[in-house]
Parts: structure tokens; sequence; C-alpha cells
């Protein structure tokens, strides 16, 4: 029987487990986990599959699985690799879901072992979205092609150069809590200069925004062919339009700033620790 493994269980593991069971990628008694703490999405997703195996330690899954996901805070990568580094030889596939920490920081502390790299995203949940995969050298055509098609059951994956994967982490992990923020605010601005409720207005912005998602995956639109089919020149959408043209540039330069700036600040913390732990 190949075991999948998961080190860490909050949100996002528990999002990836259960999609791989039930796009029958695995059956719940393949999955072998372990969570130092016994959190709300272990628990729910425990009591939902009560035959997943549960590891005492890190190394128990690393030893079981075929294929083990890392799903902890970056600072907590580096350091498990080291612990667990008489069991992880060449065989074992890992797989990091921690921004900031590359898949070259892991093999500085385990050289021979198969390391990929995936950003998952949300809205996987709902069988769309982008997951972001890149794998070191080290990693196996087989491997990289079982993770690959793994996550194709329930979403897109775009296998890029990890040199590229911040800002494309932009685009795909953070997108929909930034879309959610930005269109929050148009909400808010509605509800300020009308009478209409907040599940009114609410409903509104939703359905427009999953009418234009649809739009563009099924209709074959670009955003400025849409632009151009919605806003009549001269009309009142042409007047939101070149605001935006005029406005938004700068905002999201300016989040794209923001963003790099605390990945860099994270990536130092990360080359730090590695040091520390290589010393």
């Amino acid at each position: 029987m190949t075991k999948i493994g998961f080190i860490g269980f909050g949100s996002m593991a528990s999002l990836i487990a259960t999609k791989i069971i039930e796009t029958e990628v695995a059956a719940p008694e393949e999955i072998i986990l372990y969570s130092s703490s016994e959190n709300e999405h272990f628990k729910q997703f425990y009591d939902k599959y009560p035959t997943t195996e549960l590891a005492s330690h890190e190394a128990e899954v690393f030893t079981k699985a075929a294929h083990s996901f890392i799903c902890k805070v970056p600072l907590a990568v580096l350091p498990i690799i080291k612990d667990c580094a008489a069991v992880l030889t060449s065989e074992r596939h890992v797989v990091s879901i921690a921004a900031g920490v590359s898949t070259s920081d892991i093999l500085a502390i385990s050289p021979e072992l198969q390391i990929s790299k995936l950003i998952p995203s949300i809205t996987t949940a709902v069988g769309l979205g982008t997951t972001l995969i890149t794998h070191a050298d080290t990693v196996t055509k087989t491997n990289s092609t079982w993770l690959e098609n793994t996550f194709e059951h329930f979403g897109h994956v775009m296998t890029i150069r990890e040199e590229n994967i911040d800002i494309a982490s932009d685009l795909t992990s953070s997108s929909p809590g930034i879309i959610a923020a930005i269109f929050e605010q148009f909400v808010e601005a509605a509800l300020r200069k009308s009478s209409l409720s907040d599940a009114e207005v609410f409903q509104m912005i939703n359905f427009a925004l999953a009418g234009t998602s649809k739009l563009l995956a099924e209709e074959d639109y670009t955003f400025s062919g849409l632009i151009e089919r919605v806003a009549t020149k001269g009309g009142i959408t042409a007047e939101g339009v070149e605001l935006s043209e005029s406005e938004l540039p700068k905002f999201f330069d300016e989040l794209l700033d923001r963003t790099q700036t605390k990945y860099a600040s994270s990536k130092k913390e990360i080359q730090a620790q590695k040091q520390d732990l290589l010393s």
C-alpha cells in the first residue's frame, strides 16, 4: 500500500488531504499524518476519516510514506529536515508548501532528498484555481508526474521556475484574499451611497464576480475584451474603467512591493536559520 503523509495539519493540509480522498487518489487508510496539536482541522478530518493512520512523530511519516507533505510554518521546515535526516534517504519524496523556503535551502540540509515545492490555493476546494509546483533536480520523473497528476485532479497545475514563485504565489494563492478585500471595499462604498442591505449588495457583487469568472473561463474573453464589451465609450461603466486605469496601477505596484518585501524578510530569516543548522 502506497502511503501519502502529512506533517502538520492545519487548514491547507486538511484541504489537500480531503481532496486527495474525494478524488480517489488515495483511500483514507493510505493517509498517514502527524500533528503536534489536535486542532479543529485535525479533529474534523479524523472524525470524518477515522481509518487514517496517525504517526507518533515526523520520522514515522517520512519512513512510511512514499510522498510526504510538510505543511508547517516556514521556520519549522528546516529543523524538521535536520531532525529527520537519518530517514530522509534519496528515495524519499518530500513536498513543502512553505513560502520563503526554497528547494535549495532544504537540499543544503539534506542533499540527496527528492524535494518539490508546492503553492496551493484555497480555490482548489471548489475544483478551480492554480497550484504552483517546482521540483529540485533530485526529483525523479515518476514522483514529479505523480504530484502534478494528483493536483490536476482538483484544479489546474503550473510547473514554474522557482525564481518566479513569489510573484506567481501572489497571483494564485494570495489573490483570492486580495480580491475579497478589494470587493469588500466596493460593498462598503455601495452601502454608504444607498439604502440597499448588506446581504443585497453582497449577493449582487458575488454573482457579478462568479459570472465574470465564468465569462473569462468559458467564453474565451480577455480582460481587455470584456472591458470593451461592457464599457461603452462615454457611458457609465467607462467612467469606472477610466478611474481604475488611473488609480489602480500604483495600488498594485505597491501591493507587489509589499509582498515582495515580506518574502525577502522571511527568506532572510530562513537563511540565518540555515546557517545556524549547518554550523
